[in-house]
Parts: structure tokens; sequence; C-alpha cells
């Protein structure tokens, strides 16, 4: 078994895509319609998200995070910082050495950064 996607729960499609453009480098892989929702991909290396906007204005909420491994914690700080997001949370230091930090999304969706 191996990781294929999230899905992401949005309001506004547009600005959701570009929230994950401007910050973290995604691209549009695929967009589709199934039955009432809008569906975008985006993809940034083998790391794949689902946007879905429901056509009927209803919006679930998110209860959940995702996490990214990354090198650099400092260097991806700093330049979300200069994008204009700051962390919710962190960073921390875990007790195994990892570092971690934790920011949140356009749609209340946690976006967790580890660097092991």
């Amino acid at each position: 078994m191996k990781w294929h996607h999230v899905g992401i729960y949005v309001a506004d499609m547009y600005a959701a895509e570009k929230f994950y453009q401007s910050m973290f480098h995604f691209q549009v892989e695929k967009r589709l319609t199934l039955d009432n929702e809008d569906i975008t991909f985006l993809i940034h290396g083998n790391v794949r998200i689902e946007l879905i906007q429901a056509n009927d204005k209803v919006l679930v909420t998110n209860g959940s995070h995702m996490t990214w491994e990354i090198e650099n914690m400092a260097e991806w700080m700093r330049k979300l910082r200069c994008k204009g997001l700051a962390p919710c949370e962190g960073p921390i230091r875990l007790k195994n050495g990892w570092k971690t930090v934790f920011y949140e999304g356009l749609n209340g969706e946690i976006i967790e950064l580890i660097e092991l």
C-alpha cells in the first residue's frame, strides 16, 4: 500500500488552488465534476491533494491534518512568513528529535511540516 492523496472540502476552489500553489508550489493535475462537486487534484512531486467544492454550497468542516516531510524547516518557515503565512503552533522539537510546525489552511485544514 502507498499514499495516494488527501481530500479537503473548500468553500472557494479558486482561492484554495491559489493558496496551495503560492504557499507550497503545487500545480493543477486535473479538474473534474463528479455528481454535485467540483474537484481539482493538485500535485507536487509525489504529494497529491484533492480539493472538493460542493455545488450545493454545503461546506464540510475539516477536522483533520496532513503532514509533509521537509528538509530545512527554517527555510520553509522563512519562505511562508514572507508570503504572509504564520504558524498556528510551533516550531516544536519532539522527544525523538523531529522538529514540527503547524499552519492553518484557508478551510480550517491543518498543514504540518516535519523535519526528521
